[in-house]
């Protein structure tokens, strides 16, 4: 049967009676007596439960817990930003796209440019011929210059 532990905090104040007779007598500004609070020493105890046997101890204060939990958030969050931008985890980013994809955009917009370019003198060129053919004369040529020849 596996050993069970359990969690034991104790409150451990060192200076108990002077803090208790002075409080009464000397009133603290808020931002003291907080600071004062997060200041107090807890003893983080695992034990055995079957065997009462101490396993682990550690002394905190509830600033020592603030500012390794705010660590870590700022570590993990720079870890995952990290391997987001450097490694290939950011093609799954929405609106990201890899060099790839945005080079052969690029070249498809060219490409259609090109083509837009070609046909719209191709039709000039063709309402040419059909105007030249209806008896009228030829008004531009094919690369959009008016009035050729006269």
């Amino acid at each position: 049967m596996p050993a069970l532990f359990f969690l034991s905090l104790k409150f451990e104040s060192y200076n108990f009676n002077q803090n208790f007779f002075n409080s009464s007598i000397v009133m603290e500004q808020p931002r003291k007596k907080l600071i004062h609070k997060l200041r107090y020493k807890y003893r983080l105890v695992l034990i055995n439960d079957e065997s009462f046997e101490e396993k682990l101890s550690f002394k905190l204060t509830p600033m020592n817990v603030f500012v390794g939990f705010s660590s870590a958030i700022v570590l993990l969050t720079t870890l995952i930003i990290t391997l987001i931008f450097f490694t290939s985890l950011r093609e799954y980013v929405p609106g990201y796209t890899d060099s790839k994809t945005k080079r052969n955009l690029q070249e498809l917009l060219y490409k259609t440019d090109s083509l837009e370019q070609a046909l719209q003198a191709k039709e000039l060129y063709y309402r040419n011929i059909g105007n030249i053919m209806s008896g009228g004369d030829g008004l531009q040529d094919s690369i959009g210059r008016s009035d050729v020849g006269h």
